[in-house]
């Protein structure tokens, strides 16, 4: 889920704020490690706080028909989960632009519905509140928050998004990280072994700046 809306996030940002390929979008923690790696001016929207919305709890059941009748469910709970965005540029007037900008384009975006996201928010039930740049919802000092990133404090402001979290939800298939992919030579291939293997070759999911950079590159 988290990774959907990074994606969606990243979405918007791309078409709505016209950025050239020479700006990257990142989701790593900003700390001195990552900011001393910076060769391209980037955006970064790190997710440091995530936490259920009380407010909106739905204690209620909720009744849905199946093809065996009907099961009673509880409702989803909703989930904020707190950005930092912040811009990052050799010259600080370049830094100042894409900040800007940024916040140009999210500001305007009071929710998101389904639609418009990417992934699996798309099944979401309900649109997804967003509000940016509202101190009176974040959950944390930013000032304690850079002290412990071991980095100085950089200009930012904070993007929250109440997603649904289903608690009933089964993950039916294993988590898979890293998988191998091997390659080779079948006697019979119908049969799907393989009868003299040539390489075997590691697998790992793109993350977001990975998959960026390939679409900048193509």
């Amino acid at each position: 889920m988290l990774n959907d809306l990074d994606a969606t996030f990243q979405s918007l940002l791309t078409k709505n704020g016209n950025f050239g390929s020479e700006i990257e979008i990142s989701f790593e923690l900003p700390n001195r490690e990552w900011s001393g790696r910076l060769s391209r001016p980037t955006l970064n929207l790190w997710c440091f706080d995530v936490r259920e919305n009380l407010k909106l709890r739905n204690s209620e059941r909720q009744i849905q028909k199946t093809a065996n009748g009907s099961t009673i469910t509880k409702a989803p709970r909703r989930i904020d989960l707190s950005y930092l965005v912040t811009a990052w540029a050799r010259k600080i007037e370049d830094e100042h632009r894409l900040f800007w900008r940024a916040l140009s384009v999210l500001k305007p975006i009071l929710q998101l519905s389904p639609a418009q996201c990417e992934g699996a928010l798309r099944y979401q039930s309900l649109d997804i509140p967003i509000y940016v740049a509202d101190m009176s919802l974040c959950p944390v000092n930013l000032v304690d928050l850079w002290g412990v990133m071991d980095n100085q404090m950089h200009l930012g402001f904070t993007l929250q998004a109440t997603v649904e979290l289903d608690t009933l939800f089964v993950q039916e298939v294993p988590l898979v990280l890293e998988a191998t992919l091997y390659t080779g030579q079948a006697e019979k291939p119908s049969t799907q072994q393989l009868t003299s293997l040539d390489t075997g070759i590691k697998i790992k999911p793109k993350s977001k700046d990975q998959e960026a950079q390939s679409d900048q590159d193509q």
